[in-house]
């Protein structure tokens, strides 16, 4: 038997996690990292930030994401970039459930039959490469790329001689490109400036939400509608069928069915042409416009509530109009589109507010009679190639239509409904494995770089195409004619960054930033003049007319998008930001319209279209138009994953394969036996019963000063009273937390309780524990409805308020609430007990019990932040303040010898949200913002002031538009 060194043994007894630990291209450590043989570039203990971008969906943000110990934690925004300015909506916060979803595609698999078995890439490259050199024909669908991987992809198509590449998106705009076409010649989406609007005129264009850049577009909005003192908030008017998130931001809603849309449009253009309220004339669109209006009758508005919209938009200073939705399609969607065109121009927007010299990455997205096109030319010589797209589950027909093709070859990291139909299934990298890059606009060029090791044995999409054409014999050459190895040479050969020392500096630096863009974007471009030669617009389709006839209003979710997210629990948990229902869909119907059918609240209902049918509970709301039916899409899945499947009603399912469902899709709507699924509300209340939960005030009213001040004491040893104070005051050591919440900012966006959730290990409980009143959420955004307005709703974003007199503490029998030096209502997990005393006594609600032990199904478990406790049954948990990251920010400030810089501490929910809503940092500072807002701010109150808990958490009022 040979010697054995001490050195070996203590390696061997390392564990296995050494073999993982040195394995360079990995990087990736599931065990304890060994202190005798440490990994390469790896520092245990140590956060990492890489800078990539994000690609949950088209907008582009930039992001940095936290790797600790070889993984990868938490993405939060890119501060430094131009699209979100370091924010990040529920989607991109949810992009590592991507990465580590358990349901993810990790073996090479081929069909044989109806069964898939795992193969070997070797084998996939030599079946798919010999297909493609015997002359199989190439055919490519792709979710919207740009950069090097789309440079690859025309390569791909181009060596085999085919022209057959699409970049295939749901929601493609394809209305507001059809009227850009027709109008200026730009068949483009342009970009939409917020920024300093003073008045903003939606069309049904959930711009908070999903439309555009959202993350962007919030921002913009929530600065141009904060309260400053001498200036007004700007002003915004909603035109629409369904009370959306982005509708109860506006000052108005005008409650109008899809059908009536495109007239409204028109109607407010010709005030503005009749009453002379233009800067540019518009004058030979008045034929057009008197047609249509004479074609369908107005719906039934106060004319004059038209004339005080056109009022306000054209005297605004800054104005802009918008068009939605982005699924629209159809002669209604593109009239609606000319008529906001030309509003734009009349105001003279176009060139200001509507920047055509800046179009969106989505106007290379494939319209519907490419699509048909694309779909038909298919046959048994063809090999089919799918990225990263679901054509079956989004595009009604296609899957039979793709099962044409002789070959079709899936590339992508879920197993959905498309990739079902694949004969080779091949595993790619997700965007946050993956080399490439990502142009949202131009003049904005993000980098996407691996934020950590290959979790599985996948590959990268460009990588991948790449072989294929070797092997076949047909190696991809660039613009330069060389021919890289993969996907990382060509896209430094195409920044002109391959070779020398320099050119890796430069390399290096661009990584770091995140990309390349200019700090001060280009001013918006000269608008074109619109050619109004035989302009015309279509009449309206009949409206409904027997009883069970409704237009069908399919509305897509900041949560799930068009469906590609549908199975992040963290998403499925996040309740919908008006209903705040989890875990599904439903149909919204009219009281009116549900009565002529027999309907009842919670009943099942079939909804029936040319192109399909589907089953859903009904909610009866007069928040939707009484002859809409309006159903959220996303979900309704039969594949993709574990949380996806099964859960609500696939809704395009009912649209046909041109997409005319963007304003006008007839529908059939019956009550249907059977036990219809309860929706699973989280809050069940959305009235304040005169309780001044979340208060506002009249814009004019505060300006007068005759605003009643609330009571207030702070939560310091100066807020305390003898005379009525039951506990004594506390003193805080060197800091005391707090926070400030500017209602008048939220927008109810929930990103950062999403945030939440993946910053400290909230567990997803699924939908039967939160219909049992389980969830596990520490900061909820409820809404409320805004006192004497029927279609306004508010948010209150609502955690732990920290309290310097909290009820919780005193009744806690085994001292696991307590009150910590800096003031936080610390929880102590390894005290807990259990008899949550302390969630019964808060006033806030705010507490969580785990009431089970909850498995995190691997490699789930991957995501963790190791910084904080992961919880189990039997012991309460709540808000923190993020304690971990007040400690890290102290101890870096002690390894640097120097005090705490105000706004050095962030907590999660400060740091993703687009609004900036939340303010954080130390009372004891006299210079800190958090201090000068809590002392000074008019609109300052505390929630439930009358329980004298004295809150750590100050809440702004709400300022209120005066209605003209």
């Amino acid at each position: 038997m040979s010697e054995m060194s001490r050195r070996t043994f203590l390696w061997i007894t390392g564990g296995s996690s050494i073999a993982l630990a040195t394995d360079t291209p990995r990087k990736l450590v599931n065990k304890l990292i060994p202190k005798v043989t440490p990994p390469e570039e790896i520092s245990p203990g140590d956060w990492t930030y890489y800078a990539t971008t994000c690609r949950e969906c088209p907008a582009g943000c930039g992001m940095h994401v936290a790797n600790r110990d070889g993984r990868a934690t938490k993405a939060e925004g890119n501060p430094g970039h131009p699209v979100n300015r370091g924010a990040l909506c529920p989607r991109g916060q949810s992009s590592l459930q991507g990465l580590f979803d358990p349901d993810r595609v990790t073996r090479v698999l081929y069909r044989s039959g109806r069964k898939l078995r795992e193969k070997s890439w070797q084998e996939a490259f030599t079946s798919i490469s010999t297909r493609l050199a015997s002359g199989g024909r190439v055919a490519l669908l792709s979710s919207l790329q740009t950069g090097a991987l789309a440079e690859v992809l025309h390569a791909f198509t181009a060596t085999f001689g085919s022209d057959r590449l699409l970049f295939y998106e749901p929601f493609n705009y394809e209305s507001l490109r059809a009227a850009h076409q027709q109008l200026f010649g730009l068949p483009v989406i342009p970009r939409y400036d917020l920024e300093g609007s003073d008045f903003i005129l939606s069309f049904a264009a959930d711009f908070l939400e999903t439309w555009g850049s959202p993350v962007r577009q919030a921002r913009q909005f929530s600065d141009a509608r904060g309260y400053r003192e001498g200036e007004s908030p700007a002003r915004m008017a909603y035109l629409g069928p369904r009370l959306s998130m982005t509708a109860s931001n506006a000052d108005r809603f005008v409650q109008a069915s899809p059908e009536q849309i495109p007239v409204l449009a028109a109607a407010l253009l010709k005030v503005v042409l009749d009453r002379g309220w233009y800067r540019n004339d518009p004058g030979p669109v008045r034929p057009a416009l008197d047609a249509l209006i004479k074609s369908s009758p107005l719906p039934a508005l106060d004319q004059e509530l038209l004339v005080t919209l056109a009022r306000e938009f054209t005297s605004a200073r800054r104005p802009v109009a918008l068009t939605g939705p982005q699924y629209a399609g159809g002669s209604a969607g593109t009239d609606t589109a000319l008529c906001v065109a030309l509003l734009n121009y009349a105001v003279g927007a176009i060139g200001t507010t509507v920047d055509f010299s800046r179009p969106h990455a989505l106007s290379l997205s494939a319209r519907a009679a490419e699509l048909d096109l694309f779909f038909a030319s298919l046959g048994p010589q063809d090999v089919l190639f799918v990225l990263d797209a679901n054509p079956a589950y989004c595009r009604t027909g296609a899957a039979e239509q793709m099962t044409r093709a002789g070959m079709v070859v899936y590339l992508g990291t879920q197993l959905d409904e498309t990739a079902e139909l694949a004969r080779w299934v091949l595993p790619t990298d997700t965007p946050l494995e993956s080399w490439g890059e990502y142009q949202p606009e131009p003049g904005v060029d993000g980098l996407m770089q691996p934020v950590m090791g290959r979790l599985h044995d996948t590959r990268g999409a460009g990588d991948i195409l790449i072989a294929l054409a070797r092997l076949a014999g047909r190696p991809l050459k660039t613009a330069r004619g060389t021919a890289p190895a993969d996907l990382l040479a060509w896209l430094k050969e195409r920044r002109g960054l391959s070779g020398g020392e320099q050119a890796e500096q430069a390399w290096q630096a661009a990584l770091r930033k995140g990309g390349a863009w200019q700090e001060t974007p280009p001013p918006a471009g000269t608008g074109p003049a619109p050619n109004l030669a035989g302009f015309s617009l279509h009449a309206p389709l009949p409206g409904p007319a027997r009883a069970e006839d409704v237009e069908l209003w399919p509305w897509a979710s900041i949560m799930l998008y068009d469906g590609r997210q549908a199975n992040r629990g963290w998403l499925q948990e996040a309740p919908d930001p008006i209903t705040f229902i989890v875990w599904g869909n439903w149909i919204d119907l009219h009281p009116k319209k549900a009565a002529l059918l027999g309907i009842e609240d919670g009943d099942l209902a079939q909804l029936t279209s040319h192109a399909g049918s589907l089953r859903a509970p009904v909610r009866l709301t007069r928040e939707v138009e009484e002859r809409t039916a309006a159903i959220g899409l996303g979900q309704g899945h039969s594949a993709l994953g574990q949380n996806a499947r099964g859960v609500g009603s696939n809704v395009f399912l009912l649209l046909d394969a041109v997409q005319r469902a963007g304003f006008f899709t007839p529908c059939r709507v019956s009550r249907v036996a059977g036990n219809a699924p309860r929706p699973i509300r989280t809050a069940l209340q959305r009235e304040q019963l005169h309780r001044d939960l979340l208060q506002s005030v009249p814009l004019s009213v505060l300006r007068s000063g005759n605003a009643p001040p609330e009571a207030f004491d702070l939560p310091l040893p100066e807020g305390y009273h003898e005379d009525h104070d039951l506990y004594p005051r506390h003193e805080h050591l060197k800091h005391r937390w707090a926070m400030v919440v500017d209602l008048q900012r939220c927008i109810g966006c929930g990103a950062c309780a999403v945030a939440c959730y993946a910053e400290n290990n909230v567990p997803v409980i699924g939908p039967e524990l939160v219909a049992d009143g389980r969830e596990m959420a520490w900061l909820r955004v409820p809404p409320y409805r805004v006192p004497g307005s029927p279609w306004r709703y508010a948010w209150l974003p609502l955690h732990c308020q920290h309290c310097d007199a909290a009820p919780c503490e005193p009744v806690c029998p085994v001292f696991a609430a307590v009150h910590n030096e800096e003031g936080l209502n610390a929880q102590i997990y390894n005290r807990c007990i259990g008899t949550r005393y302390c969630s019964n006594n808060c006033p806030y609600k705010v507490r969580r019990f785990n009431w089970v032990n909850l498995e995190w199904r691997k490699p789930l478990d991957l995501q963790l932040n190791p910084e904080v406790t992961v919880r189990q049954r039997g012991v309460m948990e709540k808000c923190t303040f993020c304690v971990q990251r007040i400690r890290q920010a102290q101890y870096r400030a002690a390894r640097e010898g120097r005090k705490l810089k105000d706004g050095e501490v962030v907590p999660a929910c400060a740091q993703t949200c687009p609004a900036r809503v939340f303010t954080f940092g130390d009372l004891l500072d006299p210079g800190a913002q958090v201090t000068r807002l809590t002392r000074g701010d008019p609109r300052r109150y505390h929630l439930l002031h009358e329980l004298n808990t004295k809150p750590a958490v100050t809440f702004l009022r709400r300022v209120e538009n005066d209605v003209v």
